[in-house]
């Protein structure tokens, strides 16, 4: 108790500063576009007080929240204070990925185990793209960036928390209750925070540390420090999730950042120091990281046979793409139609132990339920956001607020795409929401007016000396 009183104490000390720092008065906030203040409160609310929290007959508060975000936006647009803009390659992107599951859907049987094909093309990819076309069309401000990432970065700092708490078994200071007294008891003992889903619970961890990380530049040094200790916060909440997908995810983004974000001169300290890092962490984590003590209700030797189930689900995909290369079984059809595919005296292959799983790997859930076209539809999209991502980081001429949100895009699909070889991330609570809101500010960023950094308020504003034209410093 004592621990997490001082975490708590911590926390509010950097939330004091943090708005400090950031304070906007009434008639600044009027330049805040409600759309993007609703936008991020859709996130908010549906990672803390999601389907668990409320439920009326899949009623839930964001899903709430968005349909009056959606109504807004459509009276903004009809009355000409919002312009929807020009399709772009990311659009056409996003549209044609949904647009190929939803015919998927259609053309098989979407009633399938209660209409699951049909709910999760509904809520994990209709209302996402809802929430994408709010904030990718809405007009941007400066000061929407500097909440949106405040949002982020306050958000991780609560999820690292409880975080914490559930790992230490401290139940009495975790609040939402049904964190620690819901009927799902998967992956209790972990770090599994609102979404009851550690994965989920990491990918937003990890953007949230990017948002901290973010505060860096714009600090005095005795500020710098509470951004140190809320960063290390949020990286101890990573490491609760107990979840090794999402550990590599951090460590890759932290590597990558570092390295495009130092000169010339210090990357090669960067390769060296990496280099016996690995050398010494290898052989002293490298069976830990097979099989360890993680979920309260699963021992050290099942986790170590998950690990071996992951080459059964390559050859259950594999079989399952050589018979329906094109199109797949359909979306949402896995659960059904792999049962032919597991027998284990035609394949030579326990393949009988994957049976009570759905694939492991967003890339094989695409391939095996809509084949390879749905697969490129896919890898065209996340390469269209990769795209972007890169070019607004490395365009100088736009203020450092905007160029941030590039580097995260890229650190969120990054998170995507690492824990989306290990699980379908695609149908992991509140994913999809997180990629497609981050994609959509970038959308906007790079589509629409280049404002200056002179929009920002007096207290937010870049500091007018300029980059360094060799690197950018490092923002951990």
């Amino acid at each position: 108790m004592p621990v997490i009183l001082f975490l708590l104490f911590v926390a509010a000390v950097i939330w004091a500063i943090a708005l400090a720092k950031t304070r906007v008065t009434v008639l600044e906030m009027k330049r805040m576009s409600p759309l993007h203040l609703g936008g991020v409160l859709v996130l908010l609310v549906g990672s803390v007080f999601g389907a668990e929290f409320f439920n009326i007959s899949t009623i839930t508060l964001d899903r709430l929240l968005l349909a009056y975000l959606v109504v807004v936006a459509g009276w903004a647009w009809l009355m000409e204070r919002e312009n929807l803009r020009r399709p772009n390659g990311m659009d056409l992107a996003v549209v044609g990925v949904i647009g190929i599951l939803a015919l998927s859907t259609v053309l098989h049987d979407f009633s399938y185990s209660e209409g699951l094909p049909l709910s999760r093309l509904i809520f994990f990819y209709c209302l996402p793209f809802a929430l994408y076309m709010v904030v990718r069309t809405a007009k941007l401000n400066q000061l929407d960036l500097v909440l949106i990432t405040t949002v982020l970065g306050g958000l991780a700092v609560y999820l690292a928390l409880i975080a914490i708490a559930e790992t230490r078994y401290f139940h009495a200071v975790i609040f939402p209750r049904f964190i620690v007294d819901s009927e799902t008891t998967e992956f209790l003992g972990r770090g599994r925070g609102p979404f009851l889903n550690p994965v989920s619970n990491g990918l937003f961890l990890i953007a949230g540390f990017c948002s901290v990380c973010f505060w860096w530049p714009k600090s005095s040094k005795r500020v710098k420090l509470f951004v140190l200790a809320a960063a290390f916060l949020v990286a101890i909440g990573v490491y609760c999730t107990l979840t090794r997908s999402v550990w590599m995810s951090l460590f890759l983004i932290i590597g990558i950042g570092c390295w495009i974000t130092t000169n010339t001169s210090q990357k090669g300290m960067l390769v060296v120091a990496g280099t016996i890092a690995a050398i010494v962490a290898v052989p002293v984590l490298g069976d830990k990281l097979v099989s360890f003590k993680r979920d309260k209700e699963v021992t050290i030797e099942q986790m170590s046979q998950s690990a071996q189930l992951r080459p059964l689900f390559l050859s259950v995909a594999t079989r399952m793409f050589v018979d329906r290369p094109l199109f797949g079984c359909g979306f949402g059809q896995y659960g059904k139609e792999k049962y032919p595919y597991l027998q284990d005296a035609y394949s030579g292959q326990p393949l009988s132990k994957t049976k009570e799983y759905l694939q492991h790997n967003v890339f094989l859930a695409y391939l095996t339920e809509t084949g390879i076209v749905g697969l490129s539809m896919l890898l065209l999209m996340l390469g269209v956001m990769a795209r972007s991502a890169w070019l607004l980081w490395i365009n100088r001429e736009r203020p450092l607020e905007q160029r941030q949100f590039g580097l995260l895009l890229a650190a969120v699909l990054i998170s995507y795409c690492v824990n989306g070889m290990f699980h379908d991330t695609s149908i992991i609570p509140m994913a999809n929401y997180l990629l497609l809101f981050v994609a959509g500010i970038v959308n906007n960023i790079r589509t629409g007016s280049p404002f200056a950094a002179s929009e920002l308020a007096p207290a937010t504003r870049v500091p007018t000396t300029p980059l360094p034209t060799r690197g950018y410093p490092a923002a951990n």
